[in-house]
């Protein structure tokens, strides 16, 4: 199975924008022969704050998931995209996956990050099935605990898709300060994919945010690591960019 890993900018307050870039990389990946586009975490939404923005949180049976789960039916590429997902009073980090035109299914947040208490956890562990690999999610800090990654493999995931928004705390300024975060995500990002892969032999792609949102800024990182820990393919720095891996 061949994949799309996006490591690109996601700004927020800019639904209509991010969805462009979604539908373009399908197509894209389309034309590579790819049957999956891996995003990265909050990637329609951008990166959302919901006691400040809750009105940019959108629901999972909203026009915009509909628009993008249409776009796999006509290009024939499934997608792993993130939301700021609005559940009622609740809200969740959420990666939907679409298929064949439509939405599948979702996995919610399982284990948050120290800065994300406004969500709500998810409680379920989902799994899907694509060209007769079966493939599970894991979000951003449910990466630095090993029970998120071990509920995914009990569920029967066979490889992973760890897809990361870990927003660097101040601005980037010059390339040695893009360096500098760049380098904090290498150590502990990847480097969280390299042990769990090798841990519990499984191959694990990631896809995460890159570059200068409004909000903040974002360290990249799209690779494939081997179930023995090997790192097989990655995108060089920080910048932007996709990476065509075969599963």
């Amino acid at each position: 199975m061949r994949a799309l890993l996006t490591a690109i900018a996601c700004e927020p307050r800019d639904l209509a924008a991010n969805l462009a870039v979604h539908v373009d990389l399908l197509g894209s990946a389309a034309d590579s022969g790819c049957d999956l586009v891996v995003f990265p975490e909050f990637s329609l939404t951008g990166s959302i704050d919901p006691q400040r923005h809750p009105d940019d949180a959108i629901e999972i049976d909203g026009q915009a998931v509909a628009t993008l789960a249409e776009a796999t039916g006509d290009t024939g590429v499934a997608a792993v995209f993130g939301l700021s997902e609005r559940c009622g009073e609740q809200f969740f980090i959420t990666q939907a996956v679409a298929a064949r035109g439509r939405l599948i299914g979702s996995q919610r947040k399982r284990h948050l990050g120290e800065d994300e208490l406004a969500y709500s956890t998810g409680s379920d562990t989902f799994v899907f099935e694509l060209q007769s690999r079966r493939l599970g999610i894991v979000i951003c800090a449910e990466a630095h605990v090993d029970w998120t990654w071990d509920a995914t493999i009990r569920a029967g995931a066979g490889t992973v898709l760890c897809c990361s928004a870990p927003g660097l705390y101040g601005r980037r300024v010059d390339e040695a300060s893009w360096r500098d975060g760049f380098e904090w995500w290498e150590s502990r990002g990847l480097g969280d994919a390299i042990f769990q892969a090798k841990r519990l032999g499984v191959a694990v792609a990631m896809a995460t945010q890159a570059g200068i949102t409004v909000d903040e800024d974002f360290p990249g990182i799209a690779a494939l690591v081997s179930a023995d820990g090997t790192v097989t393919d990655r995108l060089p720095d920080w910048r932007a960019g996709t990476l065509v891996v075969d599963l």
